[in-house]
């Protein structure tokens, strides 16, 4: 366990020739000193005490309030090394230093900060998106710039959920955002930023409900196929994305994106999930290998599949939200131009691709491994309305 002690650093000297007061603290045969703002003489220092020498005369009561904040900083350290031991496993005196400067009022704030930059330096955009949106409503609703884990409390939480109600949020967004703030907080807790005694969402119920359907038959699959673009090249774009989508399992829009043609081999692609780093091979059928060569010479390994991310962008990110905001327009127009029964987004060429698989007598558990599903009761939440649909129309069979 790491050592805490108070010591006047007399190694440096100031001009009026007192030294600094700092806590030592060493661990695993590494030291790491903390300032106090505070120097004396040496001889105003008690070494039997490890504090300032309340008995120097003219400097009683002075020294009395210093020794407070000397005491208050040692309990702060301590209290972080007891935090960083009960996690049972290593840590380095970095790790104390790092809890130690974050400072309580600043903690979620910056937490979350960090958490979205890890995110986004190995492009996980679309999660790094979900946790700017959730942290910063909740920064915004508490009116403040620096909030701390303490503060998020089980009513807060329910005041920042009656909030949004008030605003016209939906119940499935309030759901994204408390699960976001509910996943950085875990995380929090595992890495020992927070407590698991202050944990906000023991009792409180992340609430959602059905969305609608957003599957399209396979009919209508064709007739945006076969719709004639060639006058607007965004449309026919977001158009060949999504029947690419479609072709290649529901491959997410991110996936897309970050494709390039080194990926694609032996009329395969082989490509790694950004949202799970999952690695996936598809065999790619022969029009989803045409809408490929439509975009892309293949000859240079390192160069994207589509036209979508740029080599060594600066700012990687924005450029793919920029990219995914056109995209979701331009398809919307799409199926605004075929009077489509839903909204047309990336994710209905996924939800379509597992309703049209089930339809077709796939098994469940087959369609989950290539949705890349971790368990089937997510891969059911896509089939919910389909499987309403069955037993509707097997129920006006029997009605008498």
């Amino acid at each position: 366990m790491a050592r805490i002690k108070a010591v006047l650093f007399t190694s440096r000297q100031y001009k009026d020739g007192t030294h600094p007061v700092m806590i030592r603290v060493s661990h695993r045969r590494k030291l790491k000193y903390f300032p106090m703002k505070i120097s004396v003489l040496k001889d105003h220092w008690d070494e039997m005490e490890n504090l300032l020498d309340v008995k120097v005369k003219n400097f009683s009561q002075l020294y009395k309030r210093k020794n407070i904040e000397i005491r208050k900083c040692l309990l702060k350290l301590m209290e972080i090394v007891n935090d960083l031991e009960a996690l049972n496993h290593l840590y380095t005196v970095e790790d104390i230093e790092q809890r130690y400067n974050v400072g309580s009022g600043a903690l979620f704030n910056v937490y979350a900060n960090n958490l979205i930059q890890e995110l986004e330096s190995i492009n996980k955009m679309g999660n790094a998106s979900a946790y700017r949106s959730a942290s910063s409503a909740l920064i915004r609703f508490m009116g403040k710039e620096s909030i701390s884990f303490e503060e998020i409390d089980y009513t807060l939480i329910k005041q920042f959920e009656t909030h949004m109600i008030f605003n016209g949020m939906k119940t499935n967004g309030i759901s994204c955002y408390m699960r976001t703030i509910r996943a950085i907080y875990n995380r929090a807790i595992k890495e020992g930023f927070a407590k698991r005694e202050n944990y906000p969402f023991l009792h409180y119920k992340v609430k959602s409900e059905k969305t609608q359907k957003r599957a399209l038959t396979k009919e209508q699959i064709i007739q945006i196929r076969d719709l004639d673009l060639s006058s607007d090249p965004g449309k026919e774009q977001a158009r060949d994305l999504f029947i690419f989508s479609f072709y290649c399992m529901g491959i997410s829009f991110v996936d897309i994106a970050h494709l390039k043609v080194l990926n694609v081999f032996n009329e395969r692609i082989n490509y790694s999930r950004q949202k799970t780093s999952q690695k996936y091979t598809i065999a790619l059928v022969a029009p989803a290998l045409k809408i490929i060569e439509k975009y892309s010479d293949l000859k240079n390994p390192s160069d994207y599949v589509f036209p979508l991310l740029e080599q060594n962008h600066a700012e990687m990110h924005k450029l793919y939200a920029a990219r995914a905001t056109r995209n979701r327009t331009k398809l919307k127009q799409v199926g605004k131009i075929l009077e489509l029964p839903i909204t047309l987004t990336p994710y209905v060429a996924r939800h379509s691709w597992a309703t049209i698989a089930k339809r077709s007598g796939i098994p469940t558990a087959i369609i989950s491994e290539g949705l890349g599903h971790t368990t089937e009761r997510t891969t059911q939440i896509y089939l919910d309305s389909f499987e309403n649909e069955v037993l509707d129309a097997a129920n006006r069979l029997i009605t008498l």
